[in-house]
């Protein structure tokens, strides 16, 4: 019985610890892909606002 109770402790807390890495993997990929996204519109923008130029400057 007391090796059931130990067994089913250290199940727990297993379980416990990898849902608190999977939240932080989670959290992590959020923040990676709100970065990479900011990153990708800045581009974006300054190769449109490029292009609007060179309107500009052959009208």
């Amino acid at each position: 019985m007391v090796g059931l109770v130990s067994t089913l402790v250290g199940e727990i807390a297993y379980e416990a610890v990898r849902f608190v890495i999977m939240l932080a993997l989670l959290v992590l990929a959020v923040f990676v892909g709100g970065k990479l996204r900011k990153a990708s519109d800045a581009k974006k923008a300054a190769k449109a606002d490029m292009e609007n130029k060179e309107k500009e400057i052959t009208e």
